[in-house]
């Protein structure tokens, strides 16, 4: 994967020289509905939106990972919680609509009260009581 990465990059004049691995894992469990040439566009438009030298989760397609569930395993080989994935899946939502809550919300497919109750949860509700 790094050197398709690289190709992209050297053709936009960028300098992404590596995938990050949940990203990577991320790729590797889709299924590709649009063969080789899905897997070259997702990485091409990960490396126009990347910020730095490494293509991360970030830069890929929300809708990617909303069609791929992956429990990897942490630093000790150990399975996340149920708790611990939703917590990381409402960070990266966050992430991917800009803090915006209510399209988070929409996104999560829950109301902006519910969303609220999970980042209280998850200690995500910053300044807020």
């Amino acid at each position: 994967m790094g050197r398709m990465s690289s190709k992209h990059a050297l053709r936009m004049g960028r300098e992404v020289d590596s995938i990050a691995t949940d990203a990577v894992s991320l790729l590797m469990g889709y299924s590709y509905p649009g063969n080789v040439r899905e897997l070259e566009n997702l990485i091409e438009r990960g490396v126009a939106l990347a910020r730095g030298s490494e293509l991360t989760v970030a830069e890929l397609p929300a809708a990617l990972a909303e069609q791929v569930v992956h429990a990897l395993p942490d630093a000790q080989g150990d399975l996340p919680t149920l708790g611990q994935r939703e917590e990381e899946y409402i960070r990266y939502v966050l992430e991917h609509s800009d803090g915006n809550r209510t399209k988070a919300a929409n996104i999560l497919g829950i109301d902006r009260v519910s969303l609220w109750r999970k980042l209280k949860k998850y200690g995500l509700a910053e300044g807020e009581e």
